[in-house]
Formats: C-alpha cells, sequence, structure tokens
C-alpha cells in the first residue's frame, strides 16, 4: 500500500505556487469577480488558492503604511496594529522536483511604533476591560520602542498529487465567504507554523464536489508583559499573568458544492487550540474536531482545558445575474445538547453576511459592488447566561490569538462592521472607495456603561488605485476614520488617517 501511494505522490501532475492571501496586486480579487462572471468552480472558501502559473522567482513587494493618530486597519498578516511609520518587505522563489515543490516567500516588518492614546478609563470603568485582557493576548501597542520582525511569511514544503497536498507552511489561512472578514481564520495575524492536509482542486464524487483543509500548528503569543499598575483599580490588583507555554491549533474546513445546484457551496469549519503544557496524547487530543459538539457526549470536555469555536457557511454564485450572496454564523461554545442548541441557538453566536455584485461594461471592465456586515457582539442570551465573548477564554488566556493578533475577524472581540466597497476594474487596473461603520466592542460598553451615549463609533472613508505596469504594479491606499468617542470617553472625537504605498515587481 505504501508503494502504490509514493508512485501516485510522484507520477502525478502537481499544481503550481499559491497566491498568498490578501497579495496587494488584488489577484484574488480579479479571481473572485470573475467567477461571478463566468461561474465557480472552486468554492473559494478556503485560502490560498493555487497559481496556474510556476515562476522560479516570485514578485517582490516593498510597502510603505503610515498611521496619523493611532493604529488602524487589519487583515494585513505580518504588520502590527501601530501608529507612524511601518514598512513591509517579501520576495521569494518557488522549486520543485516532481511531486515536491518549496515556495520561500519571508517577510520582514519594521516599525516605529510611537505612542499614541490610549484606554484610559478609570474605576469601575476600567475593571471590566481588565476581564477582557486578562483572557486574550491582544496589546494595545507592541512595546514602547521600535518593532522588527523577519519571519518565513508565506513559505511552504509540500508533496502534492492532482487533487491533494501535504506539508509544512507558515502562509496565512482565510477560511469563509467573507472578504473583510472571517469568524476562524483570516490574514489578520501572522501566519503560524502548521502541518497542513488539504485538497488542491475540488474533488468530484457522486453527490459533487469536495474541498477541505485540515492543519495543526502552534501559536504564539505576543511576548508583551503587562502593566501590573495598569492593573490596579481602586487597591485591587486585577493582573492574572499568563502560560509561557506556546499554544497548540488543530482546524478543519470542509466545502461541499451539490453537483444538482450549480454555484452553491456549503462550508464547515472547527478549531480548537489549548497550551501545550495541557495537550494530551490520545487520538481526540490532536484530532479533536472528531469529537461529537454536545456536552452530554463529551462530559470531560471541560478538564482537557482548551477553547473551541466553530462556524457554517453558504456562498451562491450566480453567473446569469454576475452576483453572490454568503453567509457564515459561528458559536464559541459547547451547547449541551441538541435541544439546548435549538432552544437557544444564539448563545455564543456571530455571524456575517454579504453581497457581490459585478456590472459589465466591456470585456475586461466592469464595475464591482460589494457589501458586508459583521456582528461580534454577545447576544441577549447573555442576561441569563454565562456567554464567554469570542476570541476569549478564561483557561486559554492568550484568547484565539496569534502573535498578539486575532486569528479570525479583525475587528475584534465584541465588534461589529458595516462595508460598503465600489471598484472599478479594468484589465491592468483596479479605483475604488469603501465606506465603514465600525462599533468597537460593544461587549465591553454593556458591561461599563449605563447609557448610550459614549458608544465608541468609527466612520472609515477612504480610497484606494492598484495600476500594472510592465514588470511592475504600484498600489496607493488613503483611508480616514473619523473617531466618535475615542476609548469610550463622551465627545472625544479625533480624526485619524493612514497612507498606503507599494510598488511590486514581477520576474
Amino acid at each position: 500500500m505504501l508503494k502504490r501511494i509514493f508512485f501516485f505522490f510522484l507520477t502525478a501532475q502537481i499544481y503550481a505556487q499559491t497566491i498568498p492571501v490578501g497579495r496587494l496586486d488584488f489577484s484574488e480579487e480579479r479571481y473572485r469577480n470573475q467567477q461571478l462572471i463566468s461561474g465557480a468552480h472552486h468554492s473559494f472558501t478556503i485560502r490560498p488558492v493555487s497559481d496556474s502559473t510556476t515562476k522560479a522567482l516570485l514578485p517582490a513587494t516593498v510597502l510603505t503604511s503610515l498611521n496619523t493618530f493611532a493604529p488602524m486597519g487589519w487583515n494585513d498578516g505580518a504588520l502590527i496594529p501601530a501608529r507612524g511609520l511601518q514598512t513591509y518587505l517579501t520576495a521569494g522563489f518557488f522549486v520543485k522536483f516532481k511531486a515536491i515543490s518549496l515556495q520561500l516567500m519571508p517577510e520582514f516588518v519594521q516599525a516605529e511604533n510611537r505612542d499614541f492614546e490610549t484606554f484610559s478609563l478609570q474605576g469601575a470603568l476600567r475593571a471590566p476591560m481588565l476581564v477582557l485582557w486578562n483572557s486574550s493576548d491582544i496589546p494595545e501597542r507592541f512595546g514602547t520602542s521600535a518593532y522588527s520582525r523577519l519571519r518565513f511569511g508565506q513559505s511552504a514544503l509540500r508533496l502534492s498529487s492532482r487533487s491533494v497536498s501535504i506539508g509544512v507552511s507558515t502562509e496565512n489561512l482565510w477560511w469563509g465567504p467573507g472578504f473583510r472578514n472571517s469568524l476562524l481564520m483570516s490574514n489578520n495575524a501572522p501566519g503560524f507554523l502548521h502541518g497542513t492536509f488539504n485538497s488542491v482542486k475540488p474533488l468530484k464524487t457522486f453527490l459533487g464536489s469536495f474541498e477541505f483543509q485540515l492543519i495543526g500548528g502552534r501559536l504564539e503569543g505576543s511576548g508583551i508583559q503587562p502593566d501590573p499598575n495598569a492593573y490596579l483599580v481602586n487597591g485591587i490588583q486585577y493582573l492574572e499573568p499568563k502560560s509561557l507555554d506556546a499554544r497548540y491549533i488543530s482546524a478543519l474546513t470542509i466545502n461541499y458544492q451539490p453537483h444538482w445546484v450549480p454555484g452553491l457551496f456549503l462550508g464547515f469549519s472547527r478549531a480548537f487550540h489549548l497550551y501545550t503544557s495541557d495537550m494530551g496524547s490520545g487520538l481526540t487530543d490532536v484530532f479533536p474536531f472528531i469529537l461529537p459538539f454536545e456536552k452530554k457526549s463529551a462530559p470531560l470536555e471541560d478538564a482537557k482545558r482548551r477553547d473551541q469555536l466553530a462556524s457554517f457557511s453558504v456562498r451562491w454564485v450566480f453567473p446569469a445575474s454576475q452576483l453572490e450572496a454568503y453567509g457564515e454564523v459561528g458559536w464559541n461554545d459547547y451547547s449541551t445538547s441538541f435541544w439546548d442548541w435549538f432552544l437557544s441557538n444564539e448563545h455564543s453566536r456571530a455571524y456575517l453576511f454579504g453581497l457581490r455584485k459585478v456590472f459589465p461594461q466591456s470585456p475586461g471592465r466592469y464595475i464591482r459592488l460589494a457589501l458586508e456586515n459583521t456582528s461580534m457582539e454577545m447576544t441577549a442570551d447573555r442576561l441569563v447566561r454565562n456567554n464567554g465573548p469570542w476570541y476569549r477564554h478564561d483557561f486559554v488566556r492568550h484568547g484565539y490569538t496569534n502573535e498578539g493578533q486575532v486569528l479570525g475577524a479583525g475587528i475584534g472581540p465584541g465588534s461589529n462592521l458595516q462595508t460598503f466597497d465600489l471598484a472599478f476594474v479594468q484589465p491592468k487596473a483596479i479605483a475604488g472607495f469603501t465606506i465603514e461603520r465600525y462599533a468597537h466592542n460593544m461587549d465591553y460598553f454593556y458591561d461599563a456603561f449605563s447609557t448610550y451615549d459614549p458608544k465608541w463609533v468609527d466612520l472609515n472613508f477612504g480610497g484606494y488605485y492598484q495600476r500594472r505596469m510592465g514588470a511592475y504594479a504600484i498600489l496607493t491606499k488613503l483611508n480616514f476614520a473619523w473617531m466618535r468617542n475615542y476609548e469610550w470617553v463622551l465627545d472625544k472625537n479625533v480624526l485619524n488617517a493612514q497612507m498606503q504605498l507599494s510598488l511590486t515587481r514581477y520576474f
């Protein structure tokens, strides 16, 4: 049997390098838009996707980013939330020998990481925020000095066949149909070291097509040590030191396309993470996603001291209308039983939904409209039942993060976002603008305040322009955020700006 498997992998046609999640040349955006015109064969809910080309030298990119008042933006991988100037560099190469391939694409980040106004409320208003800080690793500022880091970035070593691949990677992953947020896996945080077994194209069966990815990896903390004085309220020390251990993450995503419903994609994702010191050696410790969902069927689960999240998604593409509709709903806690979920399916729930529409103008030219709404705040179920916020956990007190940034929705725990994005696409250029409403951590707001006035809500608006010129591509972005009640301080209204410029060289 082993000989047959080995022969299969060595003789099969393999796919080329991948398109990194969030690549600045809008290649993913063009691929997804084209699906609305010509029809979708891939779900586009499991990324990175394979590139049809094979080039020894991968694109080299330099990006400069400037935030004027405070950190702004997410889904930027290796970059950190920081004020001031930040520079990002990447380049690499791709080689293959029969079924074995190596993609080496390191990333370097350097940031001024200038000081800015952080959370300042005291007393009873401060205590609920300390609960968040004690159950997550999401620092406001990454230290008190300049920041620099070199990572393996979008690198991977794979053994691949026509349909599946197994390997080791540090690439960013994106699971789900959203374009601004994903509940379980996005490129908001830096990529983490993981082993992967995944499909490289849809696997066709008599029931329809399937895509999947199974990972096991290592998550790291930010390394930012908290100031004990910041946790002292009215003489009470709230600081609870976090474990210094790394964390193990095990996750699975599956997407199904029924062959009798063209363009429909149904997805399921599940992720577990825990400190390595709490990890056992059994099959359900290494692959916990095979466990049942009901607590009554897994009565010892709480003793495992691990956190789990799960979501279901749907994406439906209508090529005749150049339209797609999608949604994702997730839960960050077990239900006791099916009837418990049936009666209280809003318990620990978050969701997103969206719409994309293409308006063709001429060959290669079209207008693309995208709308998306994300809700991460706890539901009213919290009034009668303990309901931990998303990306926080009492046992795994780094929360669902890697190197200090959330693995899922970049807006963070308890936050909500509504996005309007309009783009004008040409064969070698894309221009567009975005308007967003961003409500910061409503879970904290409801815990801390008894009036509605000091909600911290941003009005974000900005534009972007990308153009390909021969072997080069440039990208410019300019975003403004009108921050109302900044850091929940009533009538503290400030204007923040973000400017980005990138240059990519293709080989």
